[in-house]
């Protein structure tokens, strides 16, 4: 099994070298006509970090992360809670670090394969050593099993302990959302991906959906 970790790493800008420069899945890309172009951006000085899937067909165009629908959604419900500069502040990272591609004859993006996750996990864990973050979101079921599956081999029987399930796979919204969990020194708030894809989970969970907001607003407020 691959570790979560990474040759030490001075700086953030190094690490973000490191990563753009990183063509471990190139292959895998190149199969779903895309090349490796990790996307995402942030500063040191804001302690809040946004945890997404993958980035999409508008970021790869655009070559920066949340440029989609799903990104205005995101903008909108900070800026409800008081935080307008958003892209200022707030470093955003994904679970995969490059657009995934889509399969042929389709119209929605490819899920990461097991492989692609692996590849960033060192990454994902480096970043967040670095940045020390305070306040963590963590959105959609992608997200939510590679942080549970961090936290499973950092601390074997964490999923047990604190969801009731074996495997990070098996966990669903009613596990997640809607409740503060903890990673070193920051709280991690699992969220609905704000993607119009996911208006079904909203709709079917609509008070994990608030609550989850709320606790958003309420953590912010703290920062």
């Amino acid at each position: 099994m691959q570790e979560d970790v990474v040759e030490p790493t001075k700086s953030l800008d190094e690490l973000a070298r490191d990563i753009r420069s990183c063509r471990k899945c190139e292959a895998v890309l190149a199969s779903f006509g895309v090349e490796p172009r990790p996307i995402f951006r942030g500063a040191q000085d804001y302690p809040v970090v946004i945890i997404g899937q993958a980035p999409g067909i508008t970021e790869y165009r655009n070559n920066a992360p949340f440029q989609g629908a799903a990104g205005q959604s995101l903008r909108a419900l900070f800026e409800s809670c008081g935080l307008a500069d958003f892209d200022a502040k707030v470093y955003q990272t994904s679970v995969a670090k490059c657009f995934p591609g889509r399969r042929a004859s389709s119209s929605t993006d490819r899920r990461p394969s097991a492989l692609e996750v692996r590849n960033c996990s060192p990454f994902l864990v480096s970043q967040m050593q670095l940045l020390k973050p305070r306040l963590i979101l963590i959105l959609g079921s992608l997200a939510w099993e590679a942080y549970a599956a961090i936290r499973e081999r950092e601390e074997p029987g964490y999923c047990m302990a604190v969801f009731g399930k074996h495997r990070p796979q098996d966990l669903r919204i009613p596990d997640l959302v809607g409740r503060r969990l903890n990673w070193k020194d920051a709280v991690v708030l699992p969220m609905i991906h704000p993607a119009g894809s996911a208006n079904g989970a909203r709709a079917k969970h609509p008070e994990l959906d608030l609550e989850s907001k709320q606790m958003l607003h309420e953590e912010l407020q703290k920062i």
